[in-house]
């Protein structure tokens, strides 16, 4: 996985049924997190995210895409976050 990188600016995501919060530094942390942990896991944000992770990881799509497209997915799931 040559093509991970951190971000320049993480997303604190908050996770309010455990009361902790996740840092999510990468599009590798960011497809773990919507794989493992995601509350909604559809509609057409959440799969968006998920195929831009995919595309990320092979070197096929640049960090902010991912990082946006992960935010978008947290906004139409409804879950805190915040940009650092």
């Amino acid at each position: 996985m040559e093509n991970v990188h951190n971000w320049p600016m993480p997303v604190v995501v908050t996770n309010d049924e455990a009361q902790s919060f996740v840092v999510v530094r990468s599009s590798l942390e960011a497809a773990a997190y919507l794989l493992e942990f995601w509350p909604k896991q559809h509609g057409d944000a959440f799969f968006n995210a998920i195929r831009i992770c995919a595309d990320a990881l092979d070197g096929d799509v640049e960090d902010e895409d991912v990082r946006d497209a992960f935010l978008a997915a947290a906004y139409d799931a409804n879950i805190a976050i915040t940009v650092h």
